[in-house]
């Protein structure tokens, strides 16, 4: 099989935009941002782990992981945050790459968070960009992978609220 043209020009998806309320003060929702030890337990979706992680939530700073899939497939999220208002926004740009470095897509995050019904509504919006064509299923998968990275993040936010 031949590999990708690394010359190609970057191919870009429709955004994904997602909502969730979740039953947490924003100060719990974004403190579950802020270090590696809640990103651990939540930034992944159901059965992927994230055995390792870099967070220096100030402009500029890294959001670097690892992701490990349950068969053993690693990739690694290397970014940066390009926005940081505590308790309001953040945003995050990464690059994705496989276990040997090869870069695969690009996703850069937007999440805004607002006071909901007692709790805190954070809207997610992420955009694409492809650079590993034959990896567009991932960009696809993303809708599913989302839904249980939430389901993670709600359960990581009520545990932090000692709950």
């Amino acid at each position: 099989m031949a590999q990708p043209n690394k010359a190609m020009k970057e191919e870009s998806f429709p955004p994904l935009v997602l909502s969730r309320t979740l039953q947490a003060r924003r100060e719990t929702v974004f403190k579950a941002w802020s270090t590696a030890d809640h990103i651990k337990r939540w930034f992944s979706p159901e059965t992927f782990t994230i055995p390792e992680a870099k967070i220096d939530m100030r402009v500029g700073g890294a959001f670097e992981l690892r992701m490990r899939a349950p068969h053993g497939e690693e990739h690694s999220i290397r970014g940066v945050f390009a926005e940081v208002e505590p308790n309001v926004r953040l945003a995050i740009d990464m690059t994705i790459a496989d276990g040997e470095g090869n870069k695969l897509f690009r996703a850069f995050t937007e999440i805004a968070l607002a006071d909901a019904g007692g709790g805190t509504r954070m809207d997610v919006k992420q955009t694409y960009t492809l650079i590993d064509p034959t990896k567009a299923w991932m960009i696809a998968g993303a809708p599913e992978g989302w839904r249980s990275t939430l389901d993670k993040l709600e359960k990581e936010v009520v545990r932090m609220q000692g709950g």
